[in-house]
């Protein structure tokens, strides 16, 4: 475990799940084996409320708008012109040994917007930035099953850029910059998900990029009816943890190093 794998592991249970049960398991240990009863009764209830605000969809749905509101979604022909446009990694999964084409996940419409950028003239280049360790099952990083997605999508493999080494948004910044710099390409349109926006802007214009960002994958626009919206579920517990993940991951990527 190196230490990116170490900082994964501890934001990890920072996240409203882990959080949640663990502070309610210390919770139940504590009124078995203790006299603290108070204490224990106190983190067994606030585990338990962790989770049961984390997975309200009206509780997801509002933190994620805040994260979204200042990148607004626009047409790909209103675009400002760019010297290239940086897709990040988080749309398909890495491609595993048997299998014969990337899978797309919820992120996917990263790819889409690339494609819909450089069909509308915004930029001569798609720099593809997606890395990952190549270990069994994996046979191959996202970059090359997105580089894949592009074509099929019609941007020619003349027009792509491929980074294949970052493991993080850091490395996204750090590895396009040495790939670009040389080309005297900096001015970007910066492509990831709109609730992401806000750390990768940061990290790409302290790596030297004139950034312009292009939101995808939004979140925050969805509306719940009713009770619906005060009901938990498990796809708001994730949309949660990822505004954890991210307000975590820009307090230590740029916050707090800043």
């Amino acid at each position: 475990m190196d230490g990116l794998d170490l900082q994964r592991l501890i934001t990890a249970l920072f996240m409203p799940l882990p959080l949640g049960l663990l502070l309610a398991g210390a919770g139940l240990i504590l009124l078995a084996v203790s006299r603290w009863r108070r204490t224990a009764w106190l983190l067994a209830v606030g585990g338990l409320v962790v989770l049961f605000l984390a997975a309200l969809p009206e509780v997801a749905r509002t933190l994620m708008a805040g994260l979204e509101r200042p990148y607004p979604p626009r047409p790909a022909v209103e675009c400002p012109r760019a010297e290239a446009i940086v897709l990040l990694g988080g749309a398909m999964q890495p491609l595993l040994a048997g299998e014969t084409r990337g899978r797309l996940h919820r992120g996917s419409d990263r790819a889409w917007e690339a494609a819909q950028l450089w069909h509308a003239g915004c930029a001569p280049w798609v720099v593809v930035s997606a890395g990952g360790l190549i270990e069994p099952p994996v046979v191959a990083g996202e970059s090359a099953a997105l580089a894949a997605l592009l074509r099929d999508l019609g941007v020619p493999a003349t027009a792509l850029i491929v980074e294949a080494d970052s493991r993080n948004t850091q490395g996204n910044a750090a590895f396009t910059r040495a790939l670009l710099a040389p080309l005297g390409l900096r001015r970007v349109l910066l492509v990831t998900s709109a609730w992401h926006l806000r750390r990768a802007v940061a990290l790409f214009a302290r790596a030297g990029f004139e950034v312009l960002p292009v939101g995808a994958d939004y979140r925050g626009f969805r509306a719940c009816r009713g009770l619906e919206c005060w009901v938990p579920n498990a796809r708001a517990l994730e949309e949660t943890g990822l505004v954890v993940k991210e307000y975590l991951g820009y307090g230590v990527q740029v916050g707090w190093r800043g």
